[in-house]
């Protein structure tokens, strides 16, 4: 052992003044040192955390595509054309000026869950299944519902702000940037498509109709609920609850969306109703069935969706 070895603190005291002081500012120091990196860390991995997972992501007719679990974003080169999130918070700020109380400044105390699902990707439309459920604490029950809804990206306006509810709905005579049946194809061929759909054929035949235009079908089974062992209802907005589905030969099947209510607001009815394919849009069909650009059937991510939670006054239950 040297003789510095046998040297202690407090005879280093003696013989350097101040030393003590020094090395506890040192080891303070080390300390701060520690926390900061420890504390850079922590924020490193809480940022890696909250960093959204890109569930998919893809162009199609030259718009940029990117579906996250928090989100999905669609830009056309630096222009950000569409945002599942800003939709759901303008259903949300639709929802409280339709709801606010007569002299109430506070907008009511609710929380909105959208779970939104991208089931199809075609030319410059997208296709989503759109979930939403909403707890409100002067309701005794929550609400809720799911829909299909068909969205053009070109298209400019709002996209089914109309009713009482945040999820809205699709006003057929201003449909902005939802897209109709009758957008796509003749009425000549819709109406037999609809009226031979199983769940519409069901209601035509309690309600003993035949319409014979399709303004008259619509007008016959909008608002009619299942019999039986059913659970839907058909919307009022039927011609723009639906979605892509696959592309059989020459004939595009496109995938109708009833909502359910009640106690199973939350269930989903679908009928496949079929068309011969319009050369408008045979290109991107194709593209979309091969994969090429966009995708058919669900094909990206079977399952997933962005889920988007927001508040409005303190909340719901």
């Amino acid at each position: 052992m040297t003789p510095f070895q046998r040297v202690s603190d407090r005879s280093l005291t003696r013989i350097l003044p101040g030393f003590t002081a020094a090395w506890k500012m040192v080891r303070r120091l080390a300390e701060v040192c520690a926390l900061l990196v420890f504390g850079l860390a922590a924020t490193s991995a809480g940022a890696r955390a909250q960093t959204p997972e890109v569930i998919w992501s893809g162009t199609s007719a030259g718009f940029d595509v990117q579906w996250t679990d928090s989100d999905i974003t669609v830009r056309r080169g630096q222009q950000p054309v569409f945002s599942a999130r800003a939709w759901a918070e303008a259903g949300l700020a639709h929802f409280i000026a339709v709801n606010r109380a007569a002299g109430r400044a506070q907008p009511p105390d609710c929380t909105l869950l959208r779970s939104i699902r991208l089931l199809a990707v075609v030319g410059p439309m997208m296709s989503l299944e759109d979930q939403f459920e909403i707890n409100c604490r002067r309701e005794a029950h929550p609400g809720g519902m799911v829909r299909l809804i068909t969205v053009n990206l070109a298209a400019t306006g709002s996209l089914a702000q109309a009713g009482p509810d945040a999820i809205g709905r699709v006003d057929t005579r201003q449909p902005g940037r939802a897209v109709l049946l009758s957008d796509l194809f003749s009425e000549a061929s819709i109406l037999p498509a609809l009226a031979g759909a199983p769940p519409l054929r069901d209601v035509l035949r309690r309600a003993k109709r035949e319409p014979a235009t399709l303004p008259a079908l619509i007008d016959a089974v909008a608002h009619a609920m299942s019999a039986g062992d059913g659970c839907y209802t058909v919307p009022p907005d039927l011609l723009a609850s639906f979605a892509f589905h696959r592309l059989d030969a020459d004939r595009v099947v496109m995938r109708l969306g009833l909502p359910g209510g009640g106690p199973c607001r939350l269930n989903l009815t679908t009928a496949d109703v079929s068309f011969a394919a319009p050369e408008t849009l045979a290109s991107a069909l194709r593209k979309a069935a091969d994969r090429q650009e966009g995708f058919l059937r669900d094909q990206a991510a079977p399952g997933r969706s962005a889920v988007i939670e927001l508040r409005s006054g303190h909340g719901g239950r």
